[in-house]
C-alpha cells in the first residue's frame, strides 16, 4: 500500500486555518496537541474509529475503545513520546486494520492521518485518498430504517414536528457519465460527509437511494430550522469538490415536508418530500422547495401526461404541419418545415414545446422522431417541383448511432429523392458528443441530404460548429428578429448574413412577421425567410392547395 501523501495533506491544513471539518475525505484526519487533545477533525476520522465528534477537545485515547487494547496501550506510547511515523491498529470487533500516519505540524501540534489499510488498495489525489467502497455511505442510516424511523416517531406536543429534507443532486447522472462510476462512488461519498457536517447531533442522515439523501428532523422549530438547513445544504453543496485531479461542480434541489401527527405515515412524508423535490428541479435547480397540497395534483396530471405520450403514438395522435420557406430575392417558395403536433384528446392540440422535453427524459423521442422524419419524407414526396422539407432531429436520434441508417430507410420508402430532404439540429446538439455527431452529420451529408443548423447565436459554440462540419444552412433565431430592434441586435443579425455570406452558407430568418423586417433583412442579404410574414403551418393536406395558391404576403386565410 502507497503510503498517504502527508505533506500535501499539511498544506491543506494550513490553508483552512486548521478547520479540518471542512475538508472531504475518506482519509481520516485530526489535529492534536501536545496532550494528544483532538483540537479538530473531520468526519471520516471518526467514522473510522466508530466514534463521534462529540469527542472533541478530549484524548485521542478517549475514541480508541473500539481498538485492540494491545494497540491502544502502544498507541498510548506513541503519542507521549512524540513520535511521528506509520503504525497499524486493529480493530476489536470487525478486525480491520487501521494505518496511522503522525507527522509533525507546527510545534506543539502534530497531524494524524488514518486510513482503512485493510480494503483494497487506496489512492492518493488532491485532499484526501479514495477508499474502495463507500465507506462514508454505507454508515449512514439507509431508507428501510429511515421509514421506520418515521413510522415509530410520535409528537411529544402539539407544537412537535418531524421534517424530512430530501436532498437531490441536479445532473448526476451526467457527472457519472463523464467522471465514471468509481470517481462517481467517492463523490457522493464527499456529499454524504459534507450533509453529516450541516446536520445537528440530533438529526438523522440517510442514504434514500441513486443521488438522493434524507436528513430527518425532530424536536426543531418547523418549518425555520428545516429552511436554514436547506439553505445551507445548497450553498455547501455548491462548492466545488476536487476527485482524482479533477474539479466537479454539482448543484443539488431539495423537497421539504413536515408531519405535526403520528397519523402521517412514512410513505406520506417521503412523497410528499419527493413531489416539493421534483417541482424544485423543475422550477431552478440548486433550489429548495416545501410541500403544497396542490402539488399532488400538478404531479398527478404530469404523469397522466406522461401516460397519455406514451401511447400518443400508438393512437396515431401526432400529426404535422408545414410552415412555408420563401426565397427573399425572388420571393418563391423553397420549401417548408415540418412540425409536429399533439392532438390530445380533450385537452386539445399542443405544439412541441408542450411535450418534446417530456419525451426526450422520457426516451419516447426516438420512436416519434423516426416517425416524423418517415411522415415527413412521405408527404413531401406527393409534393410539386422541388420544394424541400426541413425536419428537426433531437440530440437522442444521435446517440444511438442509427440515425443514418433511419435516414436512409425513410428516403427509399418514400422515394424522396436527398437534395429535397434537410435536417435541423440546435448547436445544443453537438456539446453533448461533439465527435460522435460529427462522424454523423458527414455521413449523412455523403448521402445527399443537406444539413442546417437551427437557433444559430443562441449557444456559445457556433463557430468552432462551423469549422467542423459544412453546414448547408444557418438559421437565425427568431429571437433577433422579432426582439426589439436595437443597434446591437441589428448588428449581430448583419455579422450573421456576412458570416454565412463569406463561408457561402445559406442564412434563413425565423420569426418574420412583418414588411419591414423582411425588408431589412433582405436588404443586408439574408437569403430565406420563415415566418408569418410568409404564412403560418398548415396540415399536410393543404401543402399542395397552399403552394398553387401562392401570393407573396398574400396568404390565404383560409388555408393558414
Amino acid at each position: 500500500m502507497q503510503p498517504v501523501d502527508a505533506d500535501h495533506h499539511l498544506n491543506v491544513i494550513t490553508s483552512t486555518a486548521f478547520d479540518l471539518e471542512s475538508v472531504d475525505s475518506t482519509c481520516g484526519l485530526a489535529l492534536i496537541d501536545k496532550e494528544a487533545q483532538i483540537l479538530s477533525a473531520n468526519t471520516a476520522f471518526f467514522h473510522l474509529l466508530d466514534s463521534s465528534a462529540d469527542h472533541l477537545g478530549k484524548s485521542v485515547l478517549s475514541v480508541t475503545n473500539n481498538i485492540d487494547p494491545s494497540a491502544t496501550k502502544r498507541l498510548r506510547q506513541i503519542l507521549f513520546r512524540d513520535q511521528c511515523g506509520f503504525y497499524d491498529l486493529t480493530s476489536k470487533t470487525d478486525k480491520k486494520v487501521l494505518r496511522l500516519h503522525i507527522s509533525g505540524f507546527r510545534q506543539p501540534f502534530r497531524l494524524l492521518l488514518l486510513e482503512n489499510a485493510s480494503i483494497n488498495k487506496q489512492l492518493t489525489y488532491g485532499n484526501g485518498c479514495i477508499a474502495g467502497n463507500n465507506s462514508v455511505i454505507s454508515s449512514l442510516v439507509d431508507k428501510n430504517a429511515l421509514n421506520a424511523l418515521i413510522s415509530e416517531w410520535k409528537p411529544s406536543g402539539s407544537d412537535d414536528s418531524l421534517a424530512t429534507i430530501m436532498i437531490g443532486l441536479d445532473g448526476f447522472k451526467q457527472v457519472n457519465e463523464t467522471i465514471g462510476r468509481a470517481n462517481a462512488s467517492q463523490l457522493l461519498n464527499f456529499v454524504a460527509q459534507r450533509l453529516l457536517r450541516v446536520s445537528r447531533s440530533s438529526d438523522t442522515v440517510a442514504y434514500y437511494e441513486g443521488d438522493t439523501f434524507v436528513i430527518l428532523q425532530t424536536n426543531q422549530a418547523q418549518p425555520s430550522s428545516a429552511t436554514a438547513t436547506a439553505e445551507r445544504i445548497v450553498e455547501l453543496l455548491q462548492r466545488p469538490f476536487l476527485i482524482d485531479g479533477q474539479q466537479i461542480n454539482i448543484s443539488a434541489s431539495i423537497g421539504l415536508a413536515t408531519a405535526h401527527s403520528e397519523n402521517d405515515t412514512a410513505g406520506n412524508l417521503t412523497k410528499h418530500a419527493e413531489l416539493a423535490l421534483f417541482e424544485a428541479k423543475n422550477n431552478a435547480r440548486g433550489s429548495y422547495q416545501w410541500f403544497e397540497r396542490n402539488l399532488e395534483k400538478k404531479i398527478q396530471e404530469q404523469q397522466e401526461l406522461e401516460v397519455s405520450l406514451r401511447r400518443a403514438l400508438f393512437l396515431q395522435e401526432f400529426e404535422l404541419f408545414y410552415q412555408p420557406q420563401a426565397s427573399m430575392q425572388s420571393k418563391a417558395l423553397v420549401g417548408f418545415e415540418a412540425l409536429i403536433r399533439w392532438n390530445r384528446p380533450i385537452k386539445g392540440r399542443l405544439s412541441p414545446h408542450s411535450f418534446i422535453a417530456l419525451a426526450e427524459n422520457l426516451g419516447e423521442i426516438q420512436k416519434i422522431g423516426k416517425w416524423a422524419l418517415f411522415t415527413a419524407c412521405k408527404e413531401a414526396s406527393a409534393w410539386p417541383g422541388t420544394l424541400k422539407v426541413a425536419v428537426n432531429i433531437s440530440p437522442k436520434q444521435f446517440e444511438n448511432g442509427n440515425l443514418v441508417e433511419t435516414i436512409k430507410a425513410a428516403l427509399t420508402a418514400s422515394g424522396l429523392k436527398p437534395e429535397r430532404l434537410e435536417l435541423e439540429i440546435t448547436e445544443g446538439l453537438l456539446i453533448k458528443d461533439i465527435q460522435n455527431t460529427i462522424k454523423q452529420l458527414w455521413a449523412i451529408q455523403a448521402l445527399g441530404v443537406s444539413v442546417a443548423m437551427d437557433d444559430f447565436g443562441t449557444g456559445y459554440s457556433s463557430l468552432n460548429y462551423l469549422n467542423s462540419f459544412p453546414f448547408s444552412k444557418i438559421k437565425i433565431d427568431q429571437s433577433f428578429v422579432r426582439g426589439k430592434q436595437t443597434d446591437k441586435s441589428r448588428a449581430l443579425v448583419k455579422a450573421v448574413i456576412s458570416l454565412g455570406l463569406a463561408l457561402k452558407i445559406q442564412t434563413l430568418a425565423e420569426g418574420v412577421e412583418t414588411k419591414q423586417q423582411f425588408d431589412y433583412l433582405a436588404a443586408n442579404g439574408c437569403m430565406e425567410a420563415q415566418g408569418y410574414y410568409i404564412g403560418k403551418p398548415v396540415p399536410a393536406h393543404k401543402v399542395r392547395m397552399f403552394v398553387n395558391s401562392f401570393q407573396f404576403n398574400s396568404c390565404n386565410k383560409d388555408l393558414c
